[in-house]
């Protein structure tokens, strides 16, 4: 028994080390957007960032293909076994839309209607709507431990935001609640989709993340050309922070969130985002960016810390 144990914990370390770094590295995206891109159009920064995303993805499997090719005695009939199978147009379509455009989109103008408060609290529900679906679709209770975990972190989550809800609610808050609705319900069934399409693959994700991010840019260019169109400026120092946003962080981002839904599953994957607003808001106190947290707040931070233990603890399926 004993033995099994010490196997266990070291299968479950590079996963929680990976939920370490990914829950971290997605709050200083938040941090470096809000510092240097807040006067900068919407349309503009989330193409931006996505569009460059796309190049540092696209170097990535450049660079991975010119690697394969030295390896010339592996490569026959390995390659192709390795991968899983390939993904049809349809199926590269709708993750897509629904991971990059769609959420992208929907949920820029939730805030801009509602407010940003408003949209996080929605968002925050998307492990329990994850959970649920995963379930039905595998057609089976997930364990006690994930779902109180996940009925916590999210409590917590809500609790965290709900203090800042009275001083920043938009001016449509009906419209702001759709999209955000839309923006909550397209990630949910992004995690979901990519991780049962994706559950055989075995090759380099920046190849698979590839197309998607492509595919989903396109329709976020041609918005950003329209807000440019309409007066929105740009400046140099601009593309230079959403080059350096899109290579150098969301890239690695991406990477590690991915490789997370394919090996713990969307459920846990989503669970991990409910840790970035209180890390955001901690850091931002630290750097005299904003408050620190009230008591109130801290303690639902302790909450949502909580759940999320919980959930990884009871993470007992060895990683692929």
């Amino acid at each position: 028994m004993r033995t099994s144990g010490r196997v266990m914990r070291r299968v479950e370390l590079p996963l929680v080390l990976r939920s370490a770094a990914l829950v971290l590295l997605l709050a200083s995206t938040w941090i470096v957007v809000g510092v240097s891109l807040t006067d900068a159009d919407s349309a503009v920064v989330s193409a931006g960032r996505t569009g460059f995303t796309v190049v540092g993805l696209l170097a990535l499997r450049a660079s991975a293909r010119v690697a394969g090719s030295t390896a010339r005695g592996t490569r026959m009939g390995l390659d192709r076994r390795a991968e899983g199978g390939t993904v049809s147009w349809v199926q590269l379509s709708v993750l897509a839309a629904s991971g990059v455009t769609i959420y992208t989109i929907c949920s820029t103008l939730a805030i801009a209607f509602a407010g940003p408060v408003l949209p996080t609290l929605i968002i925050a529900l998307t492990p329990a709507v994850v959970m649920v679906a995963e379930g039905i679709l595998a057609r089976t209770v997930p364990p006690s431990a994930t779902i109180i975990g996940t009925a916590i972190a999210v409590t917590g989550a809500l609790l965290y935001v709900m203090p800042r809800l009275h001083r920043s609610v938009g001016g449509d808050v009906a419209l702001g609640l759709m999209f955000a609705v839309l923006a909550m319900s397209a990630t949910a069934f992004y995690g979901v989709y990519f991780a049962r399409v994706n559950r055989e693959y075995r090759g380099a994700l920046a190849a698979r993340l590839f197309p998607i991010f492509a595919l989903g840019a396109a329709p976020l260019v041609l918005w950003a050309g329209y807000s440019v169109i309409r007066g929105a400026t740009m400046t140099w120092s601009t593309v230079g922070l959403l080059a350096l946003l899109g290579t150098v962080v969301y890239v690695p981002v991406y990477l590690l969130q991915h490789r997370i839904l394919l090996t713990a599953g969307a459920s846990y994957a989503a669970t991990l985002g409910l840790g970035v607003p209180p890390v955001v808001g901690i850091a931002s106190g630290v750097m005299n960016l904003a408050p620190m947290p009230a008591p109130a707040q801290a303690a639902a931070i302790a909450f949502t810390i909580a759940g999320m233990y919980l959930v990884i603890r009871g993470r007992r399926r060895p990683a692929r």
